[in-house]
């Protein structure tokens, strides 16, 4: 068994088999169920409380798309675009971003329960206090990403790319970071606590906390 599975981390509940749709004129309150949508441009849409649902979307561009108080539930990205996005107080539960582009996306005060990023690129995202239950990063790149103030209780980071990025005042207990790279990550030794990382990481926590680490003189 994978020393780095999330035992308790639920996949989307997606149809075996899902009718082709398309995104219409966004409004607010609109919601969208059960949809395979491919190849669509979204560039700059904006609206307020939509819900996606059981909606599997596979090379969609959503860049700069400005949706506030967004419900997703039991949802795929597949090689999406979301670089510029900023989908504020967002609402995720049972979904999947597998290879996507989320340069610079805003999710602030966003909550995720049952997420999953596999293979995607996360440069400059921004998490700044969201809270992230039961959450997996696979082979995901966020250097220089913030997630300040997140709650990461429990999250899990495999084969990342953390560096640089902020997590100061994060919560860490049980957050996993083993085979990620953490150099020059934003931290405070008191958000580390509870974290668990492992062996050839303890030098570079050491040196985010400020320690300088020498050999003995010899005299």
């Amino acid at each position: 068994m994978d020393p780095l599975s999330h035992p308790q981390l639920q996949p989307p509940r997606l149809p075996k088999r899902l009718p082709a749709g398309t995104f219409q004129i966004v409004e607010n309150q609109t919601e969208y169920f059960q949809l395979l949508i491919t190849d669509q441009d979204l560039h700059n849409f904006e609206g307020s409380g939509l819900l996606l649902e059981q909606v599997h979307c596979r090379r969609v561009l959503f860049t700069q798309t400005r949706f506030s108080k967004l419900r997703v539930l039991d949802t795929r990205f597949e090689k999406c675009e979301f670089s510029g996005a900023d989908w504020e107080k967002a609402r995720l539960r049972r979904v999947e971003f597998s290879g996507c582009r989320l340069l610079g996306m805003k999710l602030l005060e966003s909550s995720f329960e049952d997420l999953s990023f596999k293979d995607c690129n996360g440069e400059g995202a921004i998490f700044v206090s969201a809270i992230l239950k039961q959450a997996r990063f696979e082979k995901c790149d966020f250097q220089e990403g913030s997630f300040e103030g997140a709650d990461l209780s429990g999250a899990i980071f495999k084969q990342c790319n953390l560096s640089r990025a902020d997590l100061r005042g994060a919560k860490l207990a049980g957050a996993d970071f083993r085979g990620s790279s953490i150099n020059g990550m934003q931290i405070g030794i008191q958000e580390f606590q509870g974290a668990i990382i492992d062996p050839s990481q303890a030098l570079q926590v050491i040196a985010l906390s400020g320690i300088i680490v020498k050999e003995i003189d010899e005299e």
